[in-house]
């Protein structure tokens, strides 16, 4: 009797014991983030690294959504949200090898996603490779009538049989939509306006800063002026980010002109989001850090676009970053 005591308290304590660090663990990956810490792996209110490279970022309705690469167990691009840009919601896989037999082998990178008045649709345009085979370099457009739901594959194609690789996706002011991506080996930045529906290229714009060799393009409206962050191409390795400005979206732009230090805070750039408050709008350059030995140990960097004139762009380091989205401003923390 005493032994069945014995065990039966022992038993007590090692189910308590696991009911306490379950709850431990949950109130952890539960923990509501104050700031922005760059330099840390980024996580969801999961508590899970967040998946979501080369990505982009739209807002719909109260939530900014996150949609980026994802190459976890045959996942291509995932969805996360979140009300402050600190704390993220996993909402799920839009796009998937199941998704169309075009992608049962396929390699997606930088999806980026737009949507549609007139069709109802968001619109995601991307870059598409064949297992590893990189000759592909084609542009790939999937669509969907909720931002939170699988997309449907359309097609992956050349357009006006150019090769497509790094690339990115601008709604105008005026509703209408450009693709940019990097051509002819990446030595080449084109510019399309896309047709009506944002699913096919419409017209081949422009050839921007033709043999410059830039990849990782991002596009930002302020003021009169169009801006335009790149990346060199150094693979895997950080390098010297650089900008230019137009009046015009199809130019004439300006010269490459350096911004952010030698290897851009140890990134690449992904995407310029503007944040829009009751007192001014503040711009946000967000970049991937890549780990090309593990991939899966890449993570972010969130940090705050300075305008001096009309024409400049300076970009800071900054440990710590706390949007105030209400007010449209950054407040950081620098180490």
């Amino acid at each position: 009797m005493k032994n069945q005591k014995t065990r039966r308290l022992i038993n007590l304590i090692l189910v308590t014991s696991f009911i306490c660090v379950s709850l431990t663990a949950k109130s952890q990956s539960m923990t509501v983030k104050t700031h922005i810490a760059n330099g840390e792996n980024f996580t969801d209110t999961r508590g899970n690294s967040i998946n979501a490279h080369g990505g982009g970022f739209i807002k719909v309705d109260d939530y900014y959504y996150w949609i980026g690469e994802n190459r976890k167990q045959g996942v291509f691009v995932s969805c996360y949200r979140s009300k402050d840009l600190m704390n993220w919601e996993f909402r799920g896989d839009l796009l998937t090898r199941q998704s169309h037999p075009e992608l049962d082998r396929a390699n997606i990178e930088r999806p980026k996603v737009i949507y549609n008045e007139k069709t109802k649709k968001f619109v995601m345009w991307m870059h598409y490779e064949y297992g590893r085979d990189y000759s592909y370099a084609r542009a790939a457009v999937a669509v969907s009538a909720d931002i939170e739901k699988p997309f449907t594959f359309l097609k992956s194609f050349q357009p006006f049989n150019n090769m497509s690789r790094d690339c990115t996706l601008y709604k105008d002011e005026d509703g209408s939509a450009y693709f940019f991506s990097s051509a002819r080996e990446n030595y080449d930045m084109i510019m399309y306006k896309l047709t009506d529906d944002f699913t096919d290229v419409k017209v081949q714009v422009a050839t921007l800063w033709p043999g410059g060799h830039r990849e990782a393009p991002a596009l930002v409206k302020r003021g009169d002026y169009y801006f335009f962050i790149t990346s060199g191409c150094t693979g895997w390795t950080p390098n010297q980010a650089k900008y230019a400005y137009a009046k015009s979206i199809s130019g004439p732009w300006s010269e490459l002109i350096n911004v952010g230090n030698s290897t851009t805070f140890n990134s690449q750039s992904t995407f310029i989001l503007p944040l829009e408050g009751l007192k001014t709008t503040s711009y946000l350059y967000v970049g991937d850090r890549w780990d090309g030995k593990q991939y899966h140990n890449s993570t972010y960097i969130f940090l705050p676009l300075a305008f001096k004139s009309d024409t400049s762009l300076e970009l800071s380091w900054t440990s710590k970053l706390t949007p105030d989205l209400r007010n449209g401003e950054l407040l950081s923390e620098k180490e």
